[in-house]
């Protein structure tokens, strides 16, 4: 039996941390300034005309999680197309945060299904996102 390992990528792991280091710290800068234009916007908006601000900025943010989601699920498909084509996980070339055993042929296949149900679980996902956004903007004005 074959044990081929594929060695992990200590600059992917720095880069990878960073970048979700500054994701973080967005997502909290983001957060606080919708604590502080919700807390300003409530004292002088009707509640009727917040409610309708909030469903709209509600449902932006929905279509973008089902834009991003939508755009894993492309991903994930390709990846499986790419696994059976090359029969190989991971894929030749490709860099991991961790040191990987190679897979081959069925072990491959198997991922490859696996990330295809993913992909389908995924566009279901965007789809249901997508059609509560809708319900959203419809029902709010």
């Amino acid at each position: 039996m074959n044990h081929e390992i594929l060695r992990a990528d200590v600059r992917l792991r720095r880069v990878s941390v960073a970048v979700l280091a500054l994701a973080a710290i967005v997502a909290l800068i983001l957060m606080f300034a919708f604590r502080y234009w919700l807390t300003r916007t409530a004292d002088t908006m009707p509640p009727a005309q917040l409610i309708v601000q909030l469903r709209i900025w509600i449902g932006a943010a929905l279509v973008a999680c089902g834009v991003c989601i939508l755009a894993l699920a492309g991903l994930a498909a390709r990846l499986a197309r790419r696994i059976l084509e090359q029969r190989r996980w991971p894929l030749h070339g490709a860099r991991v945060l961790q040191d990987t055993p190679i897979r081959r042929d069925a072990e491959a296949a198997n991922i490859a299904r696996k990330m295809n149900v993913a992909a389908l679980l995924l566009m279901a996902l965007a789809a249901s996102l997508g059609a509560l956004s809708w319900h959203l903007f419809g029902s709010g004005a």
